[in-house]
């Protein structure tokens, strides 16, 4: 049952984004959650805890006018764990984004507790956020 439950989470995830809900997230993040973002651009570091995580999703849309999105594909289970393959796409500063990308899920008691982005362009995902 918890790998089904994990599925629902990270589909509420995405659908929140979607529709620009944020407060939708709030019920589904753990307190001290924590996401990593790879590389050295604007959007690159470990945010932890609730509050952070909101701001760093809030400022993809501010840092490309309201052009970035996120397509899921698919989502991959188990009890503890969830990995979301989707497409992200946006524009910012004259530089276009479509790049396929992996954000792999910890989660718990069904909370997330831990989120790694992994794109599977680093060196376009870098000079996208530069």
């Amino acid at each position: 049952m918890a790998a089904a439950e994990n599925e629902a989470v990270v589909r509420r995830i995405f659908d929140a984004f979607e529709r620009k809900e944020g407060f939708a997230l709030r019920g589904l993040f753990a307190e001290d959650a924590a996401w990593h973002v790879p590389g050295s651009g604007v959007m690159a570091g470990v945010y932890r805890g609730r509050d952070e995580i909101f701001r760093f999703l809030a400022r993809l849309p501010k840092e490309t006018e309201g052009t970035y999105n996120s397509e899921l594909v698919d989502v991959l289970v188990s009890d503890g764990r969830a990995a979301a393959f989707y497409r992200a796409r946006g524009t910012r500063h004259g530089r276009t984004l479509e790049l396929d990308q992996v954000l792999l899920f910890t989660i718990e008691a069904g909370l997330v507790q831990r989120v790694l982005a992994l794109p599977s362009d680093p060196d376009a995902f870098e000079a996208f956020w530069a």
